[in-house]
């Protein structure tokens, strides 16, 4: 039973008789109060027990300064009154009095004292339903728990964009490939903004000279001066050489001549590289020369690294900061022996173990541009190397990938379906100029592709991919070969894509612990002739992760898609936030604002978090969730966000939030994870506060 405060003593007259001045007024026995803790608008029964000195009967009389009195119920010593809070009052207020009377005049008064207006220590939060939250993205709601669920993501080699801002990763799995390789990735409106691009994804030829100023600017193929002259992609070039094919001046590329700079141009008599036409041989000019020698200053544009082209570099000095790319992984090499192809690569081979998926080299080392950090996070080669975390990438932000070969250049369209890159093509779609180097480019996008698909099939080339891949399968025949798989529900047969090595890796635990289904895997054809070389493949099974194939052979050769194989990986992540508590009613009495928060929560990350594993849990609330004016309320689009001091696990704060003069109160949780196998969840989520009242 609470007392309430006993305020004062009514006197009797100053001309009473004498004798009454003994008599004294009722006297307050006990008070009780069901709760001096209100929540807005909440109630609390309120009780007074008197009694009168004189044995005189007793008049109760409620009066409340602030909030409602429900009709109180009167006993001879005793009354009862409900009294309902305002939204808030200022600390330590006594809103309701209570007056007894006897029946000589004489009162006596008493007060309660009350806090209204949220609590500290109570829990507003109530158990998680889909309900509450104004925002869900990738998380999954129950009763117990927010968890983080990935959702698909359509993507395809020709476009790689993402409706939401995404961070992506790279995961080498496997090289199989007797070349070696550099894989990296442009924006493209930066190719479109350097007038690469046309608005429907064609390559433009600004100089009118017959090759794509793309493919021309990657070997700095243009002249240096005249009407078809562009700017020199570098400091300057190596071999200032020049020839005539047609009617229009070239540049000789340095990426295909040796360290003496022989000029190569020559006509000589090649297969034709046009589908089905490879019996057929042709007279075609050449520049270029496909076999290194093995001279480290032959085959080079002297950039950064003098066999990436100087237009795929980050941008860099040695480029003249007009270098577009950004190099994930600077040699793909995952094998026995400890050299690239004839020392081409941009980096050398550092091991000589079997292939497990981590490259040769110490990945960790440079930047996820491909540029040497000042300092290693990572020293040595370690596990973590298999991984290269591109970034954030932004909503609608197009990202093209390309794949540097190092391999002789060799054409024999007919029987080992190879051919040089073609730079120029005639209206009958037969190379005029073919160019021969030990420096290949391929890209996502098949159409951007110099070489010709040799074969024009359509698809380009299709596997199982539940199946694995063996020597004894035909592609071009698979129902009439040994190693092929059926379709499931189908009489069709197909080759594997990747080989037992491949798939052996994928069902580690490093990469997600992967089970390729038994599915159709197709590449499409181009839409002007090109070779593609890269074919993703996703499943729902496994939401946000695509497995990239490269070809890395000109005109496709066996076409295996499985040179160089890396998993893309979309860092899962989500949002909750919740809609405004409704312990704080939307039409909050204007002069209430919250003044302090209690945040408490629980949560926890699993099943399996190796210490590679990168999760985070980061939570953030705000008194300033809606927007309300003449009695509608919307959501606030850009509340002021804060974070409160909470620590992995079960943890605590209290924030004071008066400054911000907030009247409606929610919170958000965002949950990310670099490890499919590491996911975090929230198990609990407490909300307490508190209200004052301006001044």
């Amino acid at each position: 039973m609470a007392l309430g405060c006993l305020l004062s003593l009514a006197a009797t007259s100053a001309h009473a008789d004498p004798a009454s001045l003994a008599l004294l007024p009722p006297r307050i026995e006990s008070t009780a109060q069901s709760a001096e803790q209100v929540p807005s608008r909440g109630t609390s029964v309120l009780g007074v027990t008197a009694s009168d000195p004189q044995g005189s009967p007793l008049t109760f009389t409620w009066t409340s300064t602030e909030g409602a009195l429900a009709p109180p119920v009167h006993g001879a010593t005793t009354s009862e009154v409900t009294w309902t809070a305002p939204d808030c009052l200022p600390p330590d207020s006594a809103p309701v009095k209570v007056a007894v009377t006897n029946a000589l005049g004489l009162t006596s008064e008493v007060a309660f004292t009350f806090n209204v207006g949220g609590d500290l220590s109570l829990d507003y939060q109530k158990p998680f339903a889909v309900s509450q939250f104004s925002e869900l993205d990738s998380v999954t709601v129950s009763p117990t728990s927010l968890q983080l669920t990935a959702k698909s993501l359509p993507l395809s080699a020709e476009r790689i964009v993402f409706e939401q801002p995404v961070s992506l990763s790279l995961q080498l799995v496997r090289k199989n490939a007797g070349a070696s390789h550099t894989l990296g990735w442009m924006y493209r409106d930066e190719l479109v903004a350097r007038g690469y691009v046309g608005p429907n994804d064609e390559l433009l030829d600004t100089n009118s000279n017959g090759i794509a100023d793309l493919h021309e600017d990657l070997y700095n193929l243009a002249p240096p001066t005249g009407p078809q002259a562009r700017p020199y992609i570098g400091m300057w070039p190596r071999c200032p050489r020049s020839f005539l094919s047609g009617s229009f001046l070239y540049s000789e590329p340095g990426l295909a001549m040796n360290a003496a700079c022989q000029a190569t141009f020559r006509r000589e008599t090649l297969a034709d590289a046009r589908p089905g036409q490879g019996n057929v041989r042709l007279l075609a000019e050449v520049v270029g020369r496909g076999l290194p020698d093995g001279n480290p200053n032959g085959f080079s544009d002297l950039g950064r690294y003098p066999r990436i082209p100087n237009l795929l570099e980050p941008a860099l000095p040695e480029n003249n900061f007009l270098g577009l790319g950004r190099l994930a992984f600077l040699i793909t090499d995952d094998d026995e022996d400890a050299v690239t192809y004839t020392n081409m690569g941009p980096v050398q081979d550092m091991r000589l173990t079997a292939p497990d998926g981590i490259p040769d080299y110490d990945v960790s080392a440079y930047t996820a541009e491909g540029v040497l950090r000042p300092q290693n996070p990572d020293p040595g080669i370690t596990p973590r190397d298999r991984k290269v975390t591109l970034g954030p990438i932004d909503a609608h932000r197009e990202v093209v990938f390309f794949l540097v070969t190092y391999f002789e250049g060799i054409h024999e369209p007919l029987d080992e379906g190879l051919t040089f890159p073609c730079l120029r093509k005639a209206a009958n779609g037969r190379c005029e100029l073919f160019l021969q180097t030990p420096v290949s480019v391929f890209f996502s996008k098949a159409s951007w592709n110099m070489d010709m698909d040799v074969r024009g099939t359509s698809p380009a080339a299709e596997f199982n991919t539940g199946c694995a891949y063996r020597d004894t399968c035909n592609r071009a025949a698979p129902n009439n070969s040994g190693g092929s798989c059926a379709l499931p529900g189908t009489t069709q047969r197909l080759c594997g894509w990747l080989d037992v090595q491949a798939l052996t890796m994928l069902r580690q635990p490093e990469y997600g612990n992967i089970f390729l289904p038994p599915e159709r895997l197709f590449v499409p054809a181009s839409s002007n002739g090109a070779m593609p070389h890269l074919v993703l493949a996703s499943s729902p099974i496994y939401p946000q992760r695509w497995l990239m194939g490269w070809e890395d052979l000109n005109g496709g050769g066996d076409r295996d898609f499985a040179n160089v194989v890396v998993q893309l990986q979309a860092d899962p992540a989500g949002v909750a936030r919740t809609a405004p508590l409704d312990a704080l009613p939307p039409d909050l009495d204007p002069r209430c604002i919250i003044s302090r928060v209690r945040m408490a929560k629980s949560d926890s990350v699993g099943p399996y978090c190796p210490s590679a594993s990168e999760t985070s849990i980061n939570y953030a609330i705000t008194p300033e969730c809606s927007i309300c004016s003449g009695g509608t309320c919307v959501p606030n689009p850009t509340p002021t966000w804060l974070h409160p001091a909470l620590t992995p696990g079960v943890s605590e704060a209290v924030m004071n939030v008066g400054v911000f003069g907030g009247r409606s109160l929610c919170w958000r949780v965002a949950l990310g994870t670099r490890d499919f196998r590491c996911q975090p969840e929230v198990i609990n989520v407490d909300i307490g506060y508190e209200l004052t009242r301006l001044p």
